[in-house]
Formats: structure tokens, C-alpha cells, sequence
């Protein structure tokens, strides 16, 4: 006899909440070790051309891990090398936010009469304040800050296994449905190529990104172009939040570097045509429809991936996102969730490819 509707959404809703409670306290693992995974993806064709040349397993895995170290490593140096730039210039960039402020302070009197002591007062009590809840939290920003160093020394270890002990992940399948084990590993193969195509998208687009910014604000005189066409570029990697925050830093910088209001305007202009081009030609071409998304699930798996695991989560929501619509278009009973997630415009039967259809029949 079939369930009750609200029975079953009651199971559905109590299945729901556990998977959350799970993901939620399981982060502190399962954030390095899905970091990993994609990852792992990224270098495997390496990996199995290394092998196909005799390297033993251990050490193409070992090459494998520090290949994406060694990445990571010189695009951090870049930006490393850039923020030690501007740390030097602080004092003179201090000294001009200082001028800035009397300009404005003068202004705000002489149009709404306010003095300048009365400014000074308000600044001071504000400036008290932030201070105050600063201090409250910073015990918790050192806090946060060794669980991400910890997260991080983490996702290389992962890594290795994971792809040292490829073999047995795939015995493992095998013995877990014999039936349909070479199903299962079509799906894998399909996630694999998902995550290799969009993170070496991603990777082809921050570069690129980051030179157009660079010229951008480069012809428009400002200072620390590099850094800001890097930094801006680098948080693209987070969808939709990231561009807005990127955006922010080189309208600051001319504000405070410069005389004009315009330069601010024309460093806004940089951030939107390079971002209409970015949106319209770069990706599109580059990464493509690779995890096969429409917006509106986009959107949902970037806060969901927000409200678990924070920034790491938004960073990784979009590719997990796209594996979890690789297996729903190949497993039946979840083929119109597929469909729902999915750009495409119709729905079409979900059918097992005829050599998985022989191989059960033969089973």
C-alpha cells in the first residue's frame, strides 16, 4: 500500500535535514576532500599518461600533486609580489585618505553645517565601536584562520590517495553493484570530464580576465593595475558575489588616488566591459556549458553551498553542483531533478544506453 503524500514529504523533509546536519558537521572534511577530488580530476590525464610511461603509481600521483602546488603556488606569488608593493606604499596612501577626509569635512560644513568637531566626534564614536566588535572576534578570525590553514594542508594529502588508490575505488564499485558497475563508471568518467573542462576553464579565464583588467586600468593611470586586474579576476571564481566585490577595489583605489571623480566612473567602466565580455564571449567559449546549470539553480547552489560551508562552499558550489546534475541525468529515478537543474528546454526519457541495457540483460 502507497504512502500518504505528507508521509512521504515528511520522509523527504526529515532525509533533507540530515544530509544538511551531515554536510554541515562533516565540513572540516568534506571541504578539502571535495577540493581534492576536483583537483585529482584536473591532473588525472597527466597522471594516466605518466603511467602509460612506465612512472611508477606512487610517483605519477606524487608529480600530480605538486604539478597543482606549483600552479597555485606561482599565481599566489604573483599576487603576494603585488600586495608587498602596495604595503609599501600605505604610509602616502594614509596620508591622502587624511586629505581627503578634510576636503570632505569642509564640504559637509559649509553645506549642511555641520562643524568639524561635531564630524570628528561622530568618526570617533563609530571608529570606537568597530574597534570594540573587532576586538571581540578577533579570537575567532585566528580561529577561522587555522581551521583554513589546516583545511588546506589537507587537500594535497586527499589528493594523493586519491589518486594512488584509483584502482581500488574501482574494485570497490564493482563489488558494490556487479550488475551495473560499468554504468557506474561511465558516470565517474563523465564527472571527471565535467570538473577537468570547467576548473581548467576557470583557470584559462583568470588569465585572461586578469590581463584585460590589467590594460583597463592601466590606460586609466591607476595605480596598482596588476593587483587589482589579478585580485578581481581571482574572485570571479566565486559567482556572482565575486565580481561585485572585485569590482569595489579599483573604484577605491581611484577614489582615493586620484582627483577626479571620473577615474572612479571610468574604473567601473573597465569592471562591467571586461565582465559583458567575460559573461558574453570568454566563458561561454572557453568552459562553455560545462556543468550545465540554468541560472536559477546556479543561484540556489551558490547560497546553499554559502549558508554550509561559507566561502569555501560558494567556491566549490557551482562544480559540485554540476556532478550532482551529471548523476542525475544517468540515474532513472532522478532524471527529471536532472531536468529540472538543466538548461535544457525539453524533457526527454531517460534511457539506459544499450550497452548497459545488454550487459544487465546478460547478468
Amino acid at each position: 500500500m502507497e504512502q500518504p503524500l505528507y508521509v512521504r514529504a515528511a520522509y523527504f523533509l526529515l532525509f533533507l535535514g540530515l544530509m544538511a546536519l551531515l554536510l554541515y558537521v562533516g565540513r572540516p572534511i568534506l571541504i578539502p576532500a571535495l577540493a581534492a577530488l576536483l583537483f585529482a580530476f584536473l591532473v588525472l590525464p597527466i597522471i594516466q599518461k605518466l603511467e602509460r610511461w612506465k612512472f611508477p603509481a606512487w610517483l605519477a600521483a606524487l608529480l600530480g600533486v605538486l604539478t597543482v602546488i606549483a600552479s597555485v603556488a606561482t599565481l599566489f606569488s604573483l599576487l603576494s609580489w603585488q600586495i608587498m608593493s602596495f604595503t609599501n606604499d600605505l604610509p602616502s596612501i594614509k596620508e591622502t585618505v587624511n586629505l581627503k577626509i578634510k576636503s570632505l569635512n569642509r564640504y559637509v560644513e559649509a553645506e549642511a553645517h555641520i562643524s568639524r568637531r561635531t564630524q570628528t566626534q561622530w568618526i570617533e564614536e563609530k571608529t570606537s565601536e568597530i574597534l570594540d566588535n573587532a576586538s571581540g572576534s578577533i579570537f575567532s578570525v585566528f580561529g577561522a584562520t587555522g581551521a583554513a590553514l589546516a583545511t588546506v594542508a589537507l587537500i594535497p594529502i586527499f589528493m594523493f590517495f586519491l589518486l594512488l588508490y584509483r584502482p581500488k575505488f574501482k574494485q570497490f564499485l564493482k563489488l558494490l553493484d556487479p550488475d551495473r558497475h560499468e554504468h557506474i563508471l561511465e558516470v565517474v568518467r563523465k564527472i571527471s570530464k565535467v570538473s577537468q573542462h570547467y576548473i581548467r576553464g576557470m583557470f584559462i579565464v583568470i588569465g585572461i580576465l586578469s590581463v584585460l583588467n590589467a590594460i583597463g586600468f592601466l590606460l586609466l593611470d591607476l595605480k596598482y593595475a596588476f593587483l587589482l586586474g589579478m585580485l578581481a579576476a581571482v574572485l570571479n571564481i566565486i559567482p556572482y558575489v565575486g565580481v561585485l566585490i572585485g569590482s569595489l577595489f579599483p573604484i577605491i583605489i581611484a577614489l582615493v588616488t586620484k582627483d577626479s571623480l571620473m577615474y572612479a566612473v571610468g574604473a567601473l567602466g573597465v569592471c562591467v566591459f571586461v565582465q559583458f565580455l567575460e559573461n558574453n564571449f570568454i566563458t561561454p567559449k572557453i568552459v562553455g556549458s560545462s556543468v550545465n546549470l540554468n541560472p536559477l539553480a546556479s543561484i540556489v547552489t551558490l547560497l546553499l553551498g554559502g549558508m554550509l560551508w561559507g566561502l569555501p562552499g560558494m567556491v566549490l558550489a557551482i562544480p559540485v553542483g554540476g556532478m550532482f546534475k551529471v548523476i542525475c541525468d544517468n540515474v532513472k529515478s532522478l532524471h527529471s531533478l536532472g531536468f529540472l537543474l538543466g538548461e535544457e528546454r525539453e524533457y526527454k526519457p531517460f534511457k539506459l544506453p544499450a550497452r548497459f541495457r545488454r550487459t544487465k540483460k546478460a547478468a
